[in-house]
């Protein structure tokens, strides 16, 4: 495992292209240009993007054959019926806004997206030894990084709504009711009217699981998905090489036309994601305030940890994980991977040093796989 110490001197995007200039064909979530004229008549590339979930998806994979935008859109859209937190009409709304504690809000969950993102919550929940937890909503609100206005936060404030919050069974909790083996209803109980399930740390990991499963389904074998920076590959490039994948310096201020890259990924069947704290923040009295909210103490994440970048063998895995990484901080994480290799995970952190600079650890299977620039 490496150690880096680094200052965030700003390399130019300019400079970052022209050292990319032959690695990879599209910055970020491109494939590397073909090696030969042979192989290049042969290899079509089809490429699709768009804007969804607040943010922007992109897809492409290597086949003679494109399919309808409606493929994806279907999929997105499906998504967001379910679990957007900014649409009136979504299931999860519905849940959220469910007024009562003395009894069950019941549905079917026809799409079985719900009942599978809620097993999965409780199995991260269990890992993370609560680090990850969907039921922090009033707390992001609470903190201003949701639909309600930002305003001054009192310790009283949190230790009211943290007497509610928690993926524990009083709190809040979701069950499937079966018959003959056959599944019938589900049904949610929350120990207070005011509980939220918020599950936008792991729905766009899953989202894009769902896009490369149904690419899958149609035969296409080589293909990267992404949606608002997670993404998941799955054979190779045009060139018959892993997918380039780029990962952000974690410097505040830049966006996508001045992007300052840290290091170029190859990845190939895995999915990356990478959460960070250094673009979602907002200040108030010279105090710097985290758009990732620490579960047990109720108040934004700090622990000096600017971004988390995950390689795991799924999106929703690698989506989750790197939120929870950034509740966890440094220490903590490589703990974690220590506990837990049997999850596969590589993982890059980059945390501040105190100097104006920031240090970089990685896992050995990270940097084998990664360029530094």
């Amino acid at each position: 495992m490496m150690l880096r110490n680094k200052k965030t001197t700003r390399r130019p995007a300019s400079q970052v292209l022209a050292v990319l200039f032959g690695l990879i064909l599209i910055v970020g979530w491109g494939c590397a240009e073909p090696q030969d004229s042979t192989h290049r008549s042969e290899v079509v590339i089809q490429a699709h993007s768009g804007e969804a979930q607040g943010t922007t998806y992109s897809i492409k994979y290597v086949s003679e054959v494109r399919l309808e935008e409606a493929v994806f859109e279907e999929i997105i859209e499906m998504m967001d019926r379910e679990v957007s937190l900014w649409r009136s009409d979504s299931r999860l709304t519905a849940i959220n806004q469910w007024p009562h504690s003395d009894s069950l809000y019941g549905f079917v969950d026809s799409l079985q997206i719900m009942g599978p993102l809620w097993a999965l919550s409780e199995e991260l929940h269990e890992l993370t030894r609560g680090a990850f937890d969907p039921t922090v909503s009033p707390l992001v609100e609470l903190w201003g990084f949701g639909l309600s206005k930002r305003t001054v936060v009192t310790p009283e404030m949190v230790d009211s709504v943290l007497a509610f919050t928690g993926l524990r069974p009083d709190r809040f909790d979701m069950n499937e009711e079966e018959a003959n083996g056959h599944y019938v209803a589900t049904w949610v109980r929350k120990g207070d009217p005011r509980g939220a399930l918020d599950f936008n740390a792991v729905a766009q990991g899953y989202t894009v699981d769902l896009l490369l499963e149904e690419l899958r389904i149609r035969g296409v074998v080589n293909a990267m998905v992404e949606l608002g920076g997670e993404v998941v590959c799955r054979g190779t490039n045009a060139a018959g090489e892993p997918w380039r994948i780029a990962v952000d310096r974690p410097v505040s201020g830049s966006g996508s036309l001045d992007r300052v890259l840290e290091t170029v990924v190859s990845v190939q069947d895995r999915a990356i994601c990478t959460s960070g704290s250094y673009r979602k923040f907002y200040e108030s009295k010279g105090q710097r305030y985290s758009h990732t909210i620490d579960p047990w103490t109720g108040y934004p994440a700090e622990n000096g940890l600017l971004s988390a970048t995950v390689l795991a063998s799924t999106a929703a895995y690698a989506d989750a994980l790197a939120t929870a990484f950034m509740v966890l901080g440094v220490d903590q994480t490589k703990g974690f991977l220590l506990a837990y290799p049997q999850l596969g995970l590589d993982v890059l952190l980059m945390s501040d040093d105190g100097k104006g600079g920031y240090d970089v650890w990685s896992t050995p299977g990270f940097d084998a796989v990664s360029t530094e620039l």
